[in-house]
């Protein structure tokens, strides 16, 4: 049997990948077979691959001896094996199998690039529309306008003031990419002076950028590749933040975490707390964090107008990168912002 892209589309998450994506996980990706009564994988094993089973039948075995049959023709056969880490059952080879290995780690960094540069593309604006509005657009002062959004209202102080001694500048011209669809994201940017557009693969614009506009976090966040291309449409500057300074000053200080045990606490008392599973609906049709909302990636930026102010969100971090992509756009909103620590150690099977 061969590994191809049919046959990875398979299975969840990666029906939703387009082939170009396919074939980046296919990189990591291996059959394998085993024969009948041979062990798969052990409860409790810390395992670094994602198992899928592609053929004949396998049994997971709980820590209470209860039995799960799973046959290649179930519709849960679709999702991993090994849907925790480390793993709660024992998997046995009821028959001759074959299994899918995909390295998890990888596949989810392809999943947080994929998702995170999904969104529907805005309607593009009349080009002459357009270019007017940028002619007419005045410069102004883009360190105040940077401060003044609700991202950087929540960054300390000192980070602020180093923030901008690191900076550096860098001129550009009309027409330049500044970065590209597709390659490695190293730099965080704010626009100085000049205009610019953010355009998807088929050339669908998708924002306007003007002085004080901030772009290229999401790469550096899901530690990914751009999602989109941004292309000047004037003479202008920019300021350019280096991916560890960006880590070390706008990130890990609006990173919060919260423990299951703390957020039944909180749930109890308030209902200020919403939970939100940004991992896609097949992903979560058979395990989930109880009363969890669900908002997959590719659709959350369009999604965070409809979310209350007033909310404490709370993603899970059973997504991965796409969980941090997630929590930073929250956070960039302006809205308070949690991750669930081990969240796929309390999900609850859906029935």
């Amino acid at each position: 049997m061969a590994l191809t892209h049919e046959l990875l589309a398979r299975f969840s998450p990666f029906n939703t990948l387009t082939y170009e994506y396919l074939t980046k996980v296919i990189e990591k990706a291996s059959l394998k077979e085993y024969g009948k009564g041979v062990i798969i994988f052990k409860r409790g094993r810390e395992l670094t691959e994602s198992l899928y089973l592609v053929s004949g039948n396998v049994d997971l075995i709980d820590s209470q001896f209860a039995v799960t049959s799973i046959s290649s023709e179930d519709e849960s056969h679709k999702v991993p094996l090994n849907s925790v880490s480390p793993t709660k059952v024992s998997a046995v080879a009821k028959s001759s199998v074959v299994i899918l290995s995909v390295e998890s780690d990888f596949s989810d960094l392809v999943l947080a690039w994929s998702e995170s540069g999904n969104e529907e593309s805005a309607e593009a604006p009349d080009e002459k529309h357009e270019q007017a509005e940028f002619d007419e657009a005045e410069e102004g002062d883009w360190m105040s306008s940077l401060l003044q959004s609700p991202f950087f209202n929540k960054i300390p102080p000192g980070n602020i003031r180093q923030l901008f001694m690191r900076f550096k500048s860098q001129k550009v011209v009309a027409d330049e990419v500044v970065v590209k669809e597709g390659e490695r994201g190293e730099f965080f940017y704010v626009l100085e002076t000049g205009s610019a557009k953010v355009q998807d693969k088929q050339g669908n614009i998708l924002a306007a950028l003007r002085p004080g506009d901030y772009f290229g976090e999401e790469a550096l966040v899901g530690d990914t590749t751009r999602n989109a291309t941004v292309q000047m449409l004037t003479h202008g500057k920019l300021m350019c933040l280096e991916k560890s300074d960006f880590v070390t000053l706008l990130q890990e200080p609006v990173r919060h975490f919260i423990s299951y045990s703390e957020l039944l606490k909180q749930l109890a008392t308030s209902g200020r707390y919403q939970i939100i599973d940004v991992r896609l609906p097949l992903e979560r049709r058979f395990q989930s964090v109880p009363h969890s909302r669900n908002i997959p990636l590719s659709q959350f930026r369009k999604s965070l107008p409809t979310l209350d102010q007033s909310q404490v969100y709370v993603v899970t971090d059973d997504a991965g990168r796409r969980a941090d992509v997630a929590a930073q756009l929250l956070n960039q909103a302006g809205f308070e912002t949690l991750i669930l620590q081990e969240a796929s150690l309390h999900q609850a099977a859906n029935k």
